[in-house]
């Protein structure tokens, strides 16, 4: 049966109920029905608050770099007006330049090597201005061979007539996921680390 209000005045009587920091109304409308409604105590704004946080941190996961990079560039061995094989950033005409690149697991920190560069499908590119984009390549295991000596190559020999001056470069990893990472040497955009051609001895 209904419940008669007093009056018949809508909302004429409130019962207030707390459970576990849940606040429930209840109104009785004119005609005695129970109309519930809920507010959040103090509580609930807790998890709520948990919950943002929760969801700011996997969005920052999904978007964390997957890889990092470290590489450098040295003289190869092919017409070399200077040392080769250490970190070089001045080359002439005719040389070689060797781009060099390790890729590193960023969740991990662990250096990644033949297997997992198969399993992943990671491909490296080096990006030199003014230039078409450069393949790299990881060299297959050989008996014999360090494992230091294992690393992404990319070999550039500059054009006889190459214009002298400084050139900016990078280094993109990309894997079969669409991953993607990136290396570019710091202070390069001010003459640091840039490639500098200079005319051959």
């Amino acid at each position: 049966p209904r419940r008669r209000v007093r009056g018949g005045v809508a909302a004429a009587r409130r019962v207030h109920v707390r459970s576990c920091r849940i606040v429930v109304r209840a109104t009785f409308d004119p005609f005695g029905t129970f109309v519930p409604s809920f507010e959040r105590g103090s509580t609930m704004r807790k998890i709520a608050g948990t919950l943002a946080i929760l969801v700011v941190f996997a969005h920052a996961l999904a978007q964390a770099p997957a890889y990092f990079v470290h590489a450098d560039m040295v003289r190869g061995a092919q017409h070399a007006q200077g040392a080769v094989c250490v970190a070089n950033a001045v080359f002439h005409p005719g040389e070689w330049v060797i781009f060099r690149a390790v890729v590193y697991d960023a969740a991990t920190g662990e250096e990644l090597s033949h297997d997992a560069i198969a399993e992943r499908g990671l491909t490296a590119t080096v990006m030199v201005e003014g230039l078409e984009p450069i393949a790299m390549f990881y060299p297959p295991k050989e008996e014999g061979t360090p494992e230091g000596m294992y690393f992404f190559r990319g070999p550039w020999p500059i054009p006889a007539d190459f214009a002298m001056g400084q050139y900016v470069w990078n280094i993109e990893v990309r894997d079969a996921d669409g991953n993607v990472a990136a290396f570019a040497p710091i202070g390069q955009t001010v003459g640091l680390s840039a490639i500098t051609i200079l005319a051959g001895q």
